[in-house]
């Protein structure tokens, strides 16, 4: 039906809406249950998890280098007498704002890469008897 100006829709009964969601639900729920069986393959490269990596070490050397300047007029030896400590805090800092927040870490955020659990997609994939 066209509905126009001249000739106006008449307006839908009370409960087409509960009609419509009996008629779809079977479709829908056929529709989920097939994509609950199904895996989806991802290849993802480890080329670009190790690239992921590596700007995480380029971006923690980036802040320590910073943070060698910030303290560039102390003694000079001090700074390099306290060198792991300094690195250990530096990736924590790292680890703090980015996984312990359910962040990615700033390489994989650059590389745009996510996070899968394996053990789901196997679980999901294997059929019950």
């Amino acid at each position: 039906m066209i509905c126009v100006r001249s000739n106006p829709c008449p307006a839908p009964q009370e409960d087409a809406w509960i009609t419509s969601y009996q008629r779809l639900v079977p479709h829908w729920h056929s529709v989920s249950l097939s994509h609950q069986h199904s895996t989806i393959s991802i290849s993802i490269s480890r080329v670009n998890q190790f690239d992921a990596a590596r700007l995480d070490i380029e971006m923690s050397a980036m802040l320590k280098e910073q943070l060698v300047k910030v303290f560039s007029l102390m003694k000079p030896g001090m700074l390099f007498q306290y060198q792991p400590e300094l690195n250990a805090f530096l990736e924590f800092l790292i680890w703090r704002f980015s996984i312990w927040v359910d962040k990615p870490t700033p390489g994989i955020a650059f590389m745009n890469l996510r996070y899968r659990d394996e053990r789901a997609v196997a679980l999901r994939g294997k059929s019950k008897k």
